[in-house]
């Protein structure tokens, strides 16, 4: 039981400090990228959107499997750090190099000459990023997420700073370039100070192959996932300019903005946390049911409820000239609807050490949304087919995902279905009210205010009159987190009388959600 209840506080202060962290972080950056929206133009985050589709490849193969590899194995040593360390900064220095060399033809390809500039500055941040990877697998495997925040927070306050003012300053798209250059630099550097791990010379030819064996199939796995929204960013740059890449892009990025809030947050807590369970399939079961189920709970009224407002959030938010980015608004919160189950238990999957299943889950869904993108782009000749052939993608996708953890976890469909199914259904009613209210004719502003208000307001009334479980799951954990919190905060020592209730109700608070979950 006592190991239990620490795991339990691991795992709430894990999610307040890593909630804390993508919520603050992106927050400020929703905020300077309006800003930054109003004041560069479409072509801008076009011509930075190809650039990126190059550098995330290759981030890909610098961050994608090693600081994973190291926060999935049960035990680990120096030796596997510093090994790991090396074997990230080698690939972004090779990597750097080919960018550095390719840049003018990537530029001759799209006939933007300003391209080889940028890619050959922003390429840098490749380099930056290889020095922070195991240092964030470090602090990801001792669950140490609130020097995470402070990282992030420094980073991401300073970087936007430089970008708002290098925008102001006419600098147009080379003010995103310095944004993204000086977030990479300072998060390094703070962790650099905070992290508590420093690279060493002990490597290991052992620990270099036990790391390879299992990361190469997750750096296959997101290679794969990376290049299946690269080449279609290509293509579409390519085929309809960057202009009309810019509204895809801008269209996906609200909604995925919404989605890493919650989603990367839980994921970076949950993959630690499942590792420590895969020789226990019960208990994990029940770990991931109720990851699936706050994640709903969290996202479904974000995506539904942004979907709702979006027709009147891009004229006055964005301005007009972003009209055309609504359509593939709708179109991609409605896809990541679905991204708990998938990210769930992929997590579940790499933490029972099954990666080379997880690699050819994600092969079969990315080569079809491939195949699916050539078609629209090619056939039909559309961008907005291409974003809705994603929504049948990501159905086969969670198709795949509920095939596997059925047979290694037992966690049928009905049991998905009925996890998701009251968080959505009340998510629902929100969105087509908050809609509604869309048509009172009024102010536009005005009414954009009306609808956020009255959607946090009907969401959190249905949560009070349901009482559903993962609402009353989360107050509980921050209850737990505060309660923690004020007594490390006044020095005060619990006697021994005390300490055994307290734990007689934390264990039936815990047995009441273990049978909701059975039930």
């Amino acid at each position: 039981m006592e190991e239990q209840q620490t795991t339990k506080r691991k795992i709430v202060g894990g999610l307040f400090w890593s909630f804390g962290e993508r919520i603050c972080a992106q927050l400020v950056t929703l905020i300077v990228g309006i800003i930054l929206a109003r004041i560069l133009s479409p072509d801008d985050y076009g011509v930075i959107s190809i650039v990126m589709v190059f550098i995330s490849i290759c981030d890909v193969f610098v961050t994608g499997g090693f600081g994973t590899a190291l926060v999935q194995k049960q035990e680990t040593d120096k030796s596997d750090y510093n090994t790991a360390f090396y074997m990230s900064f080698g690939m972004s220095v090779v990597l750097y190099i080919i960018l550095f060399f390719a840049a003018p033809y990537i530029a001759l390809f799209y006939q933007r000459d300003i391209l080889t500039n940028i890619i050959r500055v922003l390429g840098v941040r490749l380099i930056i990023t290889s020095l922070n990877t195991v240092q964030q697998a470090h602090l990801q495997r001792e669950m140490k997420f609130r020097k995470f925040f402070i990282a992030t927070i420094f980073g991401t306050v300073i970087s936007c700073a430089v970008g708002i003012m290098m925008a102001y300053c006419g600098f147009g798209v080379w003010a995103l370039v310095s944004q993204y250059l000086t977030n990479s630099f300072i998060d390094t550097i703070v962790l650099c100070f905070v992290g508590g791990w420093n690279p060493g010379i002990k490597t290991s030819k052992k620990k270099a192959k036990e790391i390879y064996s299992f990361g190469w199939k997750v750096l296959c796995t997101n290679l794969i996932a990376t290049s299946e929204n690269s080449i279609r960013s290509l293509l579409v740059g390519k085929n309809f300019g960057p202009e009309d890449l810019a509204y895809y892009e801008q269209g996906r990025k609200y909604p995925a903005l919404l989605v890493d809030n919650v989603n990367t947050t839980i994921q970076k807590v949950m993959l630690p946390t499942f590792s420590r369970m895969q020789d226990d399939k019960v208990e994990m079961k029940r770990a991931l049911r109720r990851c699936i189920k706050l994640e709903t709970f969290l996202l479904a009224p974000f995506l539904i409820g942004f979907a709702a407002i979006a027709q009147i959030f891009v004229p006055v938010v964005l301005t007009d000239k972003w009209t055309f980015a609504i359509p593939f608004i709708w179109v991609f919160c409605a896809n990541y609807l679905t991204r708990p189950i998938e990210s769930s238990c992929n997590q579940a999957l790499l933490a029972l050490g099954k990666s080379g299943l997880v690699f050819c889950i994600m092969a079969v869904i990315n080569v079809t949304s491939i195949i699916l993108s050539l078609l629209a782009i090619f056939v039909l000749k559309s961008v907005l087919w291409v974003a809705l052939f994603s929504l049948i993608s990501t159905f086969i996708s969670v198709l795949c995902f509920l095939l596997f953890t059925k047979k290694l976890i037992n966690y049928s469909f009905r049991e998905q279905l009925a996890d998701m199914l009251p968080s959505l259904a009340i998510a629902f009613v929100m969105g087509g009210i908050v809609y509604g209210i869309g048509y009172i004719p009024m102010n536009e502003i005005a009414l954009l205010v009306l609808q956020v208000f009255c959607g946090i307001l009907v969401y959190l009334l249905l949560c009070l009159i349901t009482k559903i479980e993962p609402y009353r799951y989360l107050i509980s954990s921050i209850k737990s987190k505060l309660k923690i919190h004020e007594k490390d905060k006044q020095g005060v020592s619990v006697a021994s009388d005390n300490s055994e209730i307290e734990t007689k109700q934390e264990s039936n608070e815990v047995d009441t959600y273990e049978n909701d979950d059975k039930r």
